[in-house]
């Protein structure tokens, strides 16, 4: 599936014959990154299913209850994921930055 990575408005900026652009490139990379990791976040946070079929309400009480702070999350996904995919996200976010900067 295709991810969206939402637009990002940079202003080039001529201020006594100097250009510049906001926000700063380095800003610009933070942004991406943040979005990036929000992505990875997204999916590493959802819990996981605790049990071999879906309930639509927890009726879970007493010993058999889970605390919200033990439940389970796919947050050990992120080390499954092959290490080129990863890479891949990374070098295409420092594309964009060579694009930036270049302009």
């Amino acid at each position: 599936p295709n991810v969206t990575i939402p637009n990002i408005s940079v202003e080039i900026l001529l201020r006594n014959q100097e250009i510049s652009a906001v926000p700063a490139v380095p800003c610009v990379r933070s942004l991406f990154l943040r979005e990036l990791h929000g992505f990875i976040g997204i999916v590493c946070s959802l819990p996981r299913p605790t049990s071999g079929r879906f309930e639509v309400f927890d009726n879970r009480t007493g010993k058999a209850a889970v605390d919200d702070s033990e439940v389970a999350t796919f947050d050990d996904l992120i080390n499954k994921v092959d290490s080129q995919t990863l890479t891949n996200s990374y070098i295409a976010v420092e594309q964009h930055m060579k694009k930036l900067s270049f302009f």
